[in-house]
């Protein structure tokens, strides 16, 4: 355990894909803060420990009788994988179950990115039964896990205000937010915000930072039922 010093690069065959598998050739990887907290502390008895949740590849070899989650699967497919142990590699043998084909709209760097920032956001929305016409109110409106909150509330027509520092302003306009500063006031700055645009409230928040500031000024504006942290 502990900071990205002990990662070491090791030279690892993957094994061949049995029933319910496939190998990927990894073609980008996918990098979280998850990753670090996976290796920062444990029982050292736990180690060595590969990390890398998420990928984007193409398949290079599938178990008999297999399948991914979007159907039959075949060598040179391109997909992406989450949930996964050991992505930062070469190549990784994973269970079929957490794959599935790339979008070709989407590139590998973007898809090797986008699943666990993303299945976030929209589990957190999920939680909160935000509801088209209601406002959120996301605390880390500028980082991965605040963007995707607002993208997907912006597709279900759901409002949104996105604390960020002054400099992070423009990324939460970009995606569909009404951005506020973060610090002393934080709360009456929401408020103003709620007059401003002419609605109802702060139906739920959504805490992509983990601050006592967000707590705190979460508690005071929703029902603790409809707080996600």
């Amino acid at each position: 355990p502990g900071d990205l010093d002990v990662l070491t690069l090791t030279d690892h065959e993957p094994a061949e894909p049995g029933p319910g598998e496939v190998t990927i050739r990894v073609r980008a990887a996918g990098m979280n803060p998850a990753d670090y907290k996976h290796v920062a502390g444990g029982d050292p008895a736990d180690f060595p420990k590969p990390v890398g949740y998420e990928v984007a590849g193409t398949v290079t070899a599938v178990g008999p009788g297999t399948d991914i989650v979007t159907g039959p699967v075949a060598e040179g497919d391109e997909v992406l994988a989450f949930r996964i142990a050991g992505g930062w590699a070469t190549a990784v043998t994973v269970p079929a179950k957490d794959v599935l084909h790339r979008p070709e709209e989407i590139g590998v760097e973007q898809a090797a990115n986008l699943l666990l920032a993303g299945s976030t956001a929209a589990e957190m929305l999920h939680v909160t039964g935000a509801r088209p016409g209601e406002t959120v109110l996301v605390h880390g409106a500028s980082g991965a896990v605040g963007v995707s909150v607002l993208q997907q509330a912006r597709v279900a027509g759901v409002h949104a205000i996105g604390t960020a520092s002054e400099t992070n302003h423009d990324v939460v306009r970009r995606y569909g937010g009404v951005p506020v500063t973060y610090g002393e006031g934080l709360e009456q700055r929401v408020r103003d915000v709620v007059a401003e645009q002419g609605w109802d409230g702060v139906d739920a928040a959504l805490d992509c930072v983990g601050t006592d500031e967000a707590l705190d000024v979460s508690l005071a504006l929703v029902a603790k039922e409809r707080l996600v942290t």
